[in-house]
């Protein structure tokens, strides 16, 4: 008996897998009158700025919320900070124009 060795199968030609494919972006980019739109509804603050917002003695209050998976819509970056968007703390506080 011969000892055949197992080609493994491909998808891809040799050429194929050398290649890079150059792809478009532009369609995901996003135009200069939505990014003004974005900014003038994001103003990131931090725990401590919110607490001064909303006249607590200290951000302890919220910190517990987070912990407990309530309160108010929080997000953090690659840091690890944690920042809240005011303007929807505002809205959902039902404080603001748009409340």
């Amino acid at each position: 008996m011969k000892n055949k060795k197992l080609k493994q199968l491909s998808l891809f030609t040799k050429e194929q897998l050398g290649k890079k494919t150059p792809v478009s972006l532009k369609h995901k980019q996003l135009s200069d009158v939505a990014v003004k739109n974005i900014l003038e509804n994001l103003q990131l603050v931090s725990s401590r700025q919110l607490a001064l917002i909303l006249s607590k003695p200290n951000d302890n209050s919220l910190r517990v919320a987070r912990c407990e998976n309530r309160g108010f819509p929080w997000y953090k970056d690659k840091d690890g900070n944690v920042y809240y968007n005011l303007p929807e703390v505002m809205r959902s506080i039902g404080v603001g124009i748009n409340a």
